[in-house]
C-alpha cells in the first residue's frame, strides 16, 4: 500500500519521471490532490481548492499536471504544475469537463464533456482553443487515455448499458472494440510499451 489516508484515495496517475504519483484523497473530507514520492512516502498538496480536484494528468514534455477543478461551481479542465501553482483554466462552459489525457507531445489534450448533451470525446489544444468533438456514436463515451506513440485513443462506450473499451485513431475514426461480453470494463490506460491497457472490470462479480 502506498496510502494510509484511512479515507478513500482515488484517481491516482503516475507523476514526474516515474518518480511521483499524483492522486485524489477524501482524509480532509473533500476531495483534494496530493502527491507522493515513491523513495521516501513524502506527500504534500498540490491542490485543496474548493469542490473537487479529481482526475489528474500528467505531461513530462510540459511538466504539468492537467485536472479537474470545481471551485468555480462547475467541473472544469485546467493545468498547473507539479507544485500546484501556476494554474491555468482551459474549458469555460456550463458543461461537465473532466478527464483530461494528454498527447505525449504535450500540445494537445483529450477530454470528455456532456457539453453536447451526452459525455463524448473531445480534444483540444494545450491552451484550450481548438476544441472539437471526437466522439460521434452512442450516447456515452468517456475515459480517454491517450497511447503512448500518440497514434489512438482507449476510452468506454456504453452499449445497451453494457460498457465496454474501444481504440480509436485521434481523429475519432477506426473505432475498435476491445472488451465484449465480459461485464462492465472501464478505467483504461496504456502501458509504456503502447501494446498493452490495463483496466477495470467486473467480469468475475
Amino acid at each position: 500500500a502506498l496510502t494510509s489516508d484511512r479515507n478513500l484515495a482515488v484517481t491516482p496517475c503516475w507523476g514526474n519521471n516515474g518518480t511521483e504519483i499524483y492522486y485524489t484523497t477524501y482524509k480532509d473530507f473533500n476531495p483534494d490532490l496530493r502527491g507522493l514520492r515513491l523513495s521516501d512516502g513524502y506527500t504534500w498538496w498540490l491542490s485543496r481548492r474548493p469542490n473537487l480536484n479529481v482526475a489528474p494528468s500528467w505531461c513530462q514534455r510540459t511538466e504539468r499536471i492537467a485536472l479537474t477543478l470545481g471551485k468555480d461551481g462547475n467541473s472544469e479542465i485546467y493545468t498547473m504544475d507539479r507544485s500546484g501553482r501556476n494554474e491555468k483554466r482551459l474549458t469555460y462552459t456550463a458543461a461537465i469537463d473532466t478527464s483530461p489525457s494528454w498527447n505525449p507531445a504535450g500540445n494537445q489534450i483529450a477530454f470528455t464533456s456532456d457539453r453536447t448533451g451526452y459525455p463524448q470525446i473531445h480534444v483540444m489544444d494545450a491552451d484550450g482553443t481548438n476544441v472539437r468533438r471526437l466522439t460521434h456514436m452512442g450516447r456515452y463515451n468517456d475515459s480517454p487515455s491517450w497511447s503512448p506513440r500518440g497514434d489512438r485513443i482507449a476510452f468506454v462506450g456504453r452499449d445497451n448499458n453494457i460498457f465496454d473499451i474501444y481504440t480509436m485513431k485521434i481523429d475519432g475514426t477506426d473505432w475498435r472494440q476491445l472488451t465484449h461480453n465480459s461485464g462492465n470494463n472501464e478505467d483504461p490506460h496504456w502501458a509504456a510499451d503502447g501494446r498493452h491497457i490495463v483496466f477495470s472490470s467486473n467480469r468475475t462479480g
